[in-house]
């Protein structure tokens, strides 16, 4: 048996009492982290120090005390707020992520609990008179955070992570190869190609037309606010599609059972760039698809083994290494000018990444047994030199 995390994410469905309670914590959290990013901003600019989460910690307890309305709302989804504050201002200062912004009510509305909640049948304690009714799957027993959040629809959740015990399956020796494209969203080693759904595509006419309509009612409005639930309500109808085929998508590779998933190491941030691909690449979401792929490969034992993003893959025959100096991206199929076997250029590819991911990997696991080998055999001049 093996153990694995797992992320759970349920539909809850409070009244309008419980909702206007989560409203002011999502406010009261929202307050704290401005006061106080605010606070360690002047703190570095006038005198040149950095205020610990401790202190900050400190001055909440005492904030929270002197302002009445902040009494009304439970301290840990505040403590909690002010912890996602340190660790983006520790993040920035790493050079792992850009400065911390000031959050704004029409951004993403959540807090956190990390204790004091518990499920009992299908609602969710979440403090003194707080039980509120959920719809779907969610460990019985607590194991770790618990986040409630507000979508741009208004529709509320709660998400947590639970772990699990399962029992791998039995694993085939070989690997598979996958190349990411935009027409066959995957491509496989053993020729299986994946459709491309195109969910933006498919509703970027609505999407267009739906902004436009919202962009010529005026602020304040009431038709404002319909307007923007309606594009609102699409734009997740699309999110929702996209992730649903991504599943389905990683989950049939990954019930293949392979030990090994050779992929390419893509930049899709730079790729993203392309004015003119830019918008299918985002739609695409290899990403997403490389992300799940990765999870579920180590929940069944396997590896997903990546080569580099510069390596000619699909220039380069698979049967006999040549490799082409051009290769037009319109030319779907070429034909190898040594051995003459004619290549799908995608399937090609995708075999040409599971061999030199095989190749990698027989490289590494050399260079580590030498290495073991060494430090051994150092270890034994050692002890020959003492003794």
């Amino acid at each position: 048996m093996t153990e694995i995390q797992r992320g759970y994410k349920v539909k809850i469905y409070p009244n309008k009492e419980q909702e206007q309670k989560f409203l002011k914590t999502v406010g009261a959290c929202r307050f704290v982290y401005n006061h106080f990013l605010e606070r360690k901003k002047t703190a570095y600019i006038e005198e040149q120090k950095n205020i610990t989460y401790k202190m900050l910690s400190k001055e909440l307890t005492k904030l929270r005390k002197e302002t009445d309305w902040l009494q009304c709302v439970q301290f840990q989804p505040l403590q909690q707020s002010l912890r996602n504050l340190d660790v983006a201002y520790n993040k920035f200062f790493r050079k792992q992520s850009k400065f911390p912004t000031f959050h704004t009510k029409y951004g993403k509305q959540s807090f956190r609990k990390v204790t004091g909640w518990s499920i009992d049948k299908n609602k969710i304690n979440i403090g003194r008179e707080l039980s509120v009714r959920f719809r779907g799957e969610f460990p019985v027993k607590r194991q770790g955070t618990l986040t409630i959040s507000r979508d741009a629809v208004g529709d509320w959740y709660a998400s947590t992570i639970g772990i699990e015990q399962i029992k791998p399956p039995r694993l085939k020796k070989e690997g598979i190869g996958l190349d990411f494209g935009l027409n066959h969203i995957v491509i496989t080693s053993e020729g299986e190609k994946y459709e491309n759904p195109h969910v933006l595509k498919e509703l970027l006419k609505r999407v267009q037309s739906e902004s436009k309509t919202l962009s010529r009612t005026m602020k304040g409005g009431k038709n404002r606010g319909k307007r923007r639930l309606v594009l609102a309500k699409t734009h997740r109808k699309i999110e929702r599609v996209r992730i649903n085929g991504l599943h389905h998508i990683s989950k049939a590779i990954v019930d293949k059972n392979h030990a090994m998933i050779a992929v390419e190491d893509l930049a899709v941030q730079n790729m993203m760039k392309n004015q003119k691909l830019s918008r299918s690449i985002a739609d695409v979401s290899w990403g997403e698809l490389l992300r799940q792929i990765t999870y579920k490969q180590q929940w069944r034992g396997g590896s997903v083994a990546k080569i580099g993003r510069f390596f000619p893959s699909s220039k380069t025959c698979s049967s006999c290494n040549f490799v082409l100096s051009t290769l037009p991206l319109s030319e779907r199929e070429w034909t190898c000018p040594r051995c003459e076997v004619t290549h799908d250029r995608d399937v090609n590819a995708a075999k040409v990444i599971l061999k030199q991911a095989g190749e990698q990997l027989g490289v590494e696991r050399k260079a580590l047994v030498t290495a073991s080998a060494g430090t051994k055999l150092s270890s034994m001049k050692h002890e020959y030199a003492q003794g």
